[in-house]
């Protein structure tokens, strides 16, 4: 039969949802490019055309969450002027907690 049956359901005073909009990490990536002088950048799965935009993204998430870790994942084949450089920018964001990864590729 299609009948509803008759149920009760709970009100509460207050949501119980978890609000995901914040970060709690954060992982920034920075991939060697044959041949090219910048990085690729990603900030979570997006591409990042700049450092610029990199910065208004970290201004944007330290607005946001100011206690979000960051993991910079640095390909080992770039210099590490250009790692530091990136590690710079965080710092400027106050964004504190910061982890640094070197992985991918073959150092050169």
């Amino acid at each position: 039969s299609a009948e509803k049956p008759d149920m009760q359901v709970p009100s509460p005073d207050a949501s119980q949802a978890v609000d995901r909009r914040f970060e709690d990490k954060i992982i920034i990536s920075l991939l060697y490019q044959e041949g090219e002088r910048e990085p690729k950048l990603t900030f979570g799965p997006v591409s990042v055309a700049n450092r610029d935009e990199l910065d208004d993204r970290l201004a944007d998430l330290a607005a946001r969450n100011p206690q979000v870790q960051v993991v910079l994942r640095a390909d080992r084949r770039l210099p590490y002027g250009a790692v530091r450089g990136v590690m710079e920018l965080i710092a400027t964001h106050k964004l504190s907690k910061l982890q640094v990864v070197a992985e991918l590729g073959e150092a050169p």
